[in-house]
């Protein structure tokens, strides 16, 4: 729904049955529709506003260069989320777990719980995050704002209001997301905070057809203005869309070459179906890195059998001459045999290479979770080769399948029961290579 006014509503998660429900803007003792429980929510009108929200920032180079200092730190999982989380990320089976301890801290936060708050905060985050939540997106925007209601410091109340205001352009509400975004502090001197500012107004203004604004709040290239990293792909996909806004797909295209995946550039566009993002330079982007990929497809595919068939090849070449000055006749036959294997490998090797940069560009795209690794007992410049054994979530159901690559033994353990990006084969999906 999208409203030419603002709203004086506001959806809540009801603490008896974890139903999203909506309230009037001015809070007040609500009862939930479905078990009855009484709530009591604070007035949203009393938060301050901020009339020059969407406005450009003015570039202090001591600001920005204070919020620079504090880029490059990862976010760390609380300790006492540990127990419903597997990495960033909420454990399978344990969905309704999670949800009755957001409960829990959003009960201790509305007491003024700094680190219920705090924890409350990346909760609302991850379960946000999971599948049943996003195809519902009333609970997703319920839980967003009841964390707002709860949140002890700015920067907690700033992360929720930075994506209920994304989440509404997704919408097409750009009269809610406004009011979100007025409800923001602009000029913080947290990076997470700015962060969270500067990237919103400027997918309001990128709602709203004003490239030049969009642009002026990212800065015209990455790290040209200090942005929070996981908010970096956000910002090089509007930044991108904002030049190609202002008559500039080239340099469009070209800003795409910021994003550290390929693959971000579809998740961003598709949490903004009604935007057209990068209409002109992400086909161009697309098909300049899926033909940059079938290339290292085929690199990594025929490297292993093109090494060791010049093996074979160059042991036979060095034999024969041998047979011909000695005259051994064994040795012209080796020779031979270990030249014709060596080649017959380099050119079965090279098939292969084309066949992985044909399957990276014409494959299914799946995920996979890796379940197993075997060395092969071949090594190329002494870095050894792998077989992986895979989980592939399949159109039809998990399913098993390998595939081989080079990889140090120190990273072996790391990649273990992670996840991985695979292209399978679409008339035979146990066919699969690392989508990379």
């Amino acid at each position: 729904m999208t409203y030419r006014t603002p709203p004086l509503d506001r959806l809540y998660l009801c603490p008896g049955c974890s139903s999203p429900e909506r309230a009037p803007l001015q809070g007040g003792n609500v009862t939930c529709s479905r078990c009855r429980t009484p709530h009591a929510l604070p007035d949203r009108r009393a938060l301050p506003v901020n009339p020059r929200a969407l406005e450009v920032l003015p570039h202090d180079p001591a600001r920005l260069q204070y919020l620079r200092s504090q880029d490059g730190r990862p976010r760390q999982v609380p300790p006492t989320l540990q127990s419903v989380l597997g990495g960033m990320n909420v454990q399978p089976g344990r969905e309704q777990e999670a949800i009755a301890i957001w409960q829990s801290l959003r009960a201790r936060a509305q007491q003024g719980d700094v680190a219920a708050s705090e924890d409350l905060t990346m909760l609302t985050l991850l379960l946000g995050q999971l599948p049943a939540t996003q195809q519902h997106p009333a609970l997703e925007e319920a839980l967003g704002e009841s964390a707002v209601d709860a949140a002890v410091l700015p920067r907690h109340r700033q992360e929720q209001l930075g994506r209920l205001a994304r989440r509404a352009i997704g919408r097409g509400d750009r009269a809610r997301a406004g009011q979100y975004l007025a409800w923001m502090v602009a000029g913080a001197p947290d990076l997470e905070m700015d962060s969270e500012a500067r990237v919103s107004a400027a997918i309001v203004a990128t709602f709203d057809r004003d490239g030049g604004r969009a642009l002026a709040l990212l800065g015209p290239r990455k790290d040209t203005i200090p942005i929070d990293d996981s908010m970096d792909a956000l910002a090089s996909v509007f930044r991108a869309n904002a030049y190609e806004m202002l008559g500039e797909p080239g340099t469009a295209a070209h800003t795409l070459r910021e994003l550290p995946d390929p693959q971000l550039l579809g998740r961003v566009m598709g949490q903004f179906p009604a935007l057209a993002l990068c209409a002109q330079s992400g086909p161009a982007y697309a098909a300049a890195t899926t033909a940059e990929a079938a290339k290292r497809a085929a690199s990594s595919a025929g490297s292993i059998g093109t090494l060791t068939g010049g093996i074979l090849a160059f042991t036979g070449l060095v034999q024969i001459p041998f047979g011909l000055m000695h005259g051994g006749g064994a040795n012209l036959v080796i020779g031979a045999a270990f030249a014709v294997a060596g080649v017959t490998v380099v050119v079965r090797a090279r098939a292969k290479g084309k066949h992985a940069a044909w399957l990276r560009t014409n494959g299914v795209p799946l995920t996979a979770r890796i379940v197993n690794a075997q060395p092969t007992g071949t090594r190329i410049n002494g870095v050894p080769v792998y077989r992986f054994t895979l989980q592939v979530a399949g159109p039809q159901g998990p399913y098993a399948a390998t595939f081989e690559k080079l990889v140090p033994e120190h990273q072996v353990a790391m990649l273990l029961g992670g996840e991985a990006r695979v292209r399978a084969n679409p008339s035979h999906l146990a066919e699969v290579i690392p989508e990379e």
